[in-house]
């Protein structure tokens, strides 16, 4: 049966999700840069969910840096001693470090993680992954196919907010010092206004939330695990009606009905939604919403919402009781659930009746009698001696006693295992001059004059190299490596045309792979090529880097999130490059801004993005229809390459977006030595003020 996860950002919120019969919630612990609930809320709220029968998934909602790894080991460890059903990670390292610490506890890939092929799906499951929740961009095809060939459980979002940005692969917070998204501390700047295709005031990131609940009955079929609903709302009103509906659709296998929808768009009031994901027509429809805010037909449904979950107890475990009512013995009464959690209370010795007798009617419809409570009594099985009668009172209190005594055993959290968080391996030391890597993105960046510089690598994208192989030329015979730059997103339907680019990459002598997800290391060696692992995949700690060693990568790139310090203390055990140049990235997205902005099909054109603080975002194609935003300033460490070294970057690179030629070269020879070339509004990154 389909499970309904709902987000549970606040006890009102958990409470709302639990009486409107959830099958499962999501908490946050805080800790480890992670916000939510604090401990003993942490520890209370575990247990009012055990009681009531609904699971419970812990998320560590951040990248964790090295120097919190103990705290996210003490989560996991609280987590497992509170009793939770699972945890949940945004980050690779976590992921590895938490089934070390807790092996029997389940472990979830949560979006951020970027899994979006089957190759991807089974990295997660070699990690000990038990649950993927996969992107929301995926098209009910993508879906279809990755249940059939997946050996982990699938969630899918049904209902929420939907980020313009696949998750993972926004920066836009970071690059602009306001957060970070993959820290778990996203400001919503996809929300804001920013022109683009000359229109001053526009919301061209500002999304519909997806809205999927139509596709229950598909996915069921599909044998997808999880439903979740709810990402992004912060009003328990919404959470709890949108949790009631998914919750019946799941139970009966159907879709909506219109009275239904009707309640979910009053209560939804300002949060439009769209299928445009789902059913692969994104290019086409208009996904753009304004921001917006509920009415007072809204607020007045909110109300009767709140009334009814903060006044009332759902029934949704089912219990029997006994009584055991005889002569000449004590009264003995026990309770039950569909667990097999048991609970006896023993009482008087039954009287003779000197009135109204007892009767197996009355002692049945008084134990049954457990409103106000999570239970729901099934069955009543009496015993019942002739002419017998017990003091007044006495039932009330057993049924009272025993619904007590259950409910402290169905909190109790099991025992489980922890052990001690293991130390990485230390790493390669410093080198002496460490390997320089020129990143291009257009063919026309490829000239002469750059490979006569004499870079160690030449990263190009894979459909560049494809198509004119001949500009590698003059770099191989300047013994320059050349790279093919994987798309960062590669869906399973994409992949036999990525699989012909390699070819055809392949027989022009290009024998290395940049990729940006663990799912890609499996297509590059089927290639006959080695693979480098580039900033996408997030490495934040050293545990990430031991993933990237032990998945056979040649290189990873340190996260741009991450301080100079952070990365000198990282464990090296593989090849460590840093961006020293460039336009960052600020976010990847699946709609084409590049058609947006030009009102027709022009993928070859860039366009750029610009907010009201003067920042310009160039907008490039980065593969099919994907677009990737860049940021306004470029980072420059010039001057400091030397603190990169000492850092233990083995590969510096200059990433090169939309300069032409000339510039490429003028930046090139500056880290070289050969140019006082500075480029105007230039930026540190985050290298020196790092993320909160």
């Amino acid at each position: 049966m389909l499970e309904v996860l709902t987000p549970a950002p606040g006890t009102e919120a958990l409470i709302a999700a639990v009486q409107n019969g959830a099958d499962a919630v999501c908490i946050r612990f805080g800790g480890a840069g992670a916000r939510g609930f604090t401990q003993s809320e942490f520890a209370r709220a575990v247990r009012y969910c055990r009681v009531r029968g609904c699971r419970v998934y812990a998320e560590l909602d951040t990248l964790v840096a090295d120097s919190e790894m103990s705290a996210a080991a003490d989560f996991v460890r609280s987590a497992c001693e509170a009793g939770v059903d699972a945890v949940i990670a945004q980050d690779w390292g976590f992921l590895a470090a938490a089934k070390a610490v807790a092996p029997l506890l389940r472990a979830f890939a949560g979006e951020r993680l970027g899994i979006h092929n089957a190759a991807g799906l089974e990295a997660a499951a070699q990690l000990g992954a038990a649950r993927v929740m996969l992107p929301r961009e995926l098209t009910l095809e993508d879906i279809a196919a990755l249940a059939r060939r997946s050996s982990v459980e699938l969630g899918v979002t049904v209902q929420g907010a939907l980020c313009s940005s696949w998750e993972g692969q926004c920066y836009m917070a970071s690059i602009n010092g306001r957060g970070s998204a993959n820290r778990g501390d996203c400001p919503g700047l996809c929300r804001e206004k920013y022109s683009l295709g000359g229109r001053m005031d526009d919301y061209p990131l500002s999304l519909k939330d997806t809205s999927g609940l139509d596709y229950i009955p598909e996915l069921e079929a599909m044998g997808i695990a999880c439903a979740a609903v709810g990402r992004g709302m912060k009003r328990p009103e919404q959470l709890a009606k949108l949790t009631e509906v998914c919750v019946k659709c799941a139970r009966d296998s159907r879709k909506p009905t219109a009275g239904e929808k009707d309640e979910l768009e009053l209560i939804l009031t300002g949060r439009e939604g769209t299928d445009a994901y789902l059913r692969g027509a994104a290019l086409e429809e208009d996904m753009l919403s304004l921001p917006g805010g509920p009415d007072r037909d809204a607020e007045r449904a909110m109300g009767a919402v709140r009334r009814v979950y903060a006044d009332t107890e759902l029934r949704r475990v089912k219990v029997e009781f006994f009584a055991l009512i005889q002569e000449g013995r004590p009264f003995r009464s026990g309770i039950q659930d569909e667990n097999g959690n048991r609970a006896v209370w023993n009482g008087p010795e039954p009287m003779k009746a000197v009135g109204p007798e007892l009767s197996r009617r009355s002692v049945e419809a008084e134990l049954r009698r457990t409103s106000g409570t999570p239970y729901a009594c099934e069955n009543v099985n009496v015993m019942l001696g002739p002419g017998l009668m017990l003091p007044e009172g006495t039932l009330q209190q057993a049924r009272r006693e025993l619904i007590h005594a259950l409910s402290a055993k169905r909190g109790e959290a099991p025992a489980m295992r922890t052990g001690r968080l293991p130390v990485p391996e230390g790493g390669k030391p410093p080198v002496d001059r460490p390997a320089l890597i020129f990143e291009v993105m257009h063919a026309e960046q490829l000239t002469p004059e750059l490979a006569a510089l004499g870079p160690d690598y030449i990263y190009v994208p894979l459909p560049v190299l494809a198509a004119e192989p001949e500009r590698l030329e003059p770099f191989t015979a300047a013994r320059s490596a050349p790279v093919a730059v994987l798309p960062r997103i590669i869906r399973d339907a994409e992949l036999r045309q990525t699989a012909q680019l390699l070819e055809k990459a392949r027989s022009a002598g290009v024998t290395q792979a940049l990729i940006g997800s663990l799912g890609h290391v499996a297509l590059a060696r089927m290639a006959g090529m080695d693979a480098r692992g580039d900033y996408s995949l997030n490495v934040f700690n050293s545990y990430s880097m031991e993933i990237a060693a032990r998945a056979g990568l040649l290189s990873a790139t340190a996260s741009f999130e991450l301080t100079m310090e952070q990365i000198k203390q990282l464990s090296k055990p593989l090849d460590t490059e840093i961006i020293v140049y460039g336009r960052l990235p600020a976010m990847l997205t699946e709609r084409c801004l590049i058609k947006t902005s030009a009102g027709r099909c022009a993928c070859g054109t860039p366009s750029r993005m610009s907010d009201d603080f003067g920042g310009v975002y160039p907008v490039l194609r980065e593969a099919v229809c994907r677009n990737a935003v860049y940021g306004p300033s470029k980072l420059f460490l010039g001057d400091r390459l030397e603190e990169a070294r000492q850092a233990g970057a083995r590969g510096l690179r200059l990433l090169f977006t939309n300069e032409g030629a000339r510039e490429c070269v003028e930046v090139a020879k500056s880290f070289l030595g050969e140019s006082e070339y500075r480029p105007n509004g230039l930026t540190r990154g985050l290298y020196y003020r790092g993320v909160e």
